[in-house]
């Protein structure tokens, strides 16, 4: 009988121990994505102009993190590439957070790039309401906007 209970207590700590608990992600897991899960885990997949997967809308960075841009870009911008600005809410001006261009020269549509960028205080105020703008240096109405988020001090 004590056998059998051992064997029950065993088999349940192998499985709980084994188990794939997603939800224990720490907070920087969800302001860098890694580079192994950005095209398993967001659609870039685009047609027509840029699609921004990350931020997604409502994380919360704060002044001088740096932080991965997630986006995918259709073929039609290949050979230019990208300006990745900061705006502090849709009325805001536009912060570039890279000294040149940047990003993927030939992008096919399909998969996600990644570009870094750093939430410099002398280019970033405090918002509740700051989006990245990834915006093609060629047909710059096909620009690409990130989900809301909030940048504290």
């Amino acid at each position: 009988m004590k056998l059998t209970y051992a064997a029950i207590l065993a088999t349940s700590l192998a499985f709980w121990a084994c188990s794939d608990d997603s939800s224990s992600t720490s907070a920087s897991d969800e302001k860098t994505p890694s580079s192994d899960s950005s095209s398993a885990k967001y659609d870039c997949t685009t047609e027509d102009g840029v699609v921004v997967v990350y931020p997604k809308g409502g994380e919360k960075f704060k002044v001088g993190e740096t932080i991965k841009v997630v986006y995918g870009a259709s073929p039609d911008l290949s050979g230019s590439q990208f300006r990745f600005a900061y705006r502090a809410n849709e009325d805001a001006d536009v912060n570039d957070l890279t000294e040149s261009s940047a990003g993927e020269k030939n992008p096919d549509g399909k998969t996600c790039y990644e570009q870094e960028v750093k939430l410099d205080a002398s280019l970033v105020e405090p918002s509740k309401e700051a989006f990245i703008q990834v915006i093609p240096y060629v047909k710059t109405r096909k620009n690409g906007k990130s989900g809301k988020f909030t940048v504290t001090e």
